[in-house]
Parts: C-alpha cells; structure tokens; sequence
C-alpha cells in the first residue's frame, strides 16, 4: 500500500475502533509473566508472527497491549503513519 491508501486505512480503523484512537497509557512497566496482568504495555522488537493490523502485511515489528485487552500489532512505518494520524 502507498502512503496515502495507509493513510486513509488508519482513519478508516480508528473510526471502527479496531485503532484506538489514543496511545496506550504507560506509566509503569508491566512484568509479562504476571497471569491476569491487566496493565497497558507495549513490545518492541523482533518480527510477530501476527499481521500488521494496519497493513495486513506479515512481519509487523511493535504490539501495544490496552488495558482494555486491545493488542495492536504494527510495522515501524506503519506505527509512525498512526501516531500522526491521532493528532
């Protein structure tokens, strides 16, 4: 996809709710082995084995887990076109 279909997919997700529209809160590390761990965090790093949630693409490198239990799997690029579309 070229910048502007991106572009026009985030909005179109965000409006959905499959985007949230705010970055997850994270004002504390949350320990990942934590069973029924609730609180917001984000991983970076490596390739998921999930899709870009955005792109649809393989190989997406950052997931942010939502308190609400959302988790969002995206490319770099992908995170960067999101980020400047919430605002």
């Amino acid at each position: 996809m070229i910048e502007v279909e991106l572009r026009a997919k985030i909005r179109e997700l965000m409006a959905a709710g499959v985007l949230p529209k705010d970055p997850p809160p994270t004002k504390q590390p949350a320990p990942t082995s934590t069973p029924g761990n609730r609180r917001s965090r984000i991983l970076v790093g490596g390739t998921l084995h999930e899709p870009c949630t955005i792109c649809s693409e393989p190989g997406p490198q950052v997931q942010y887990f939502y308190l609400t239990g959302q988790i969002v799997s995206v490319h770099a690029a992908c995170d960067a076109l999101w980020q400047q579309e919430r605002t």
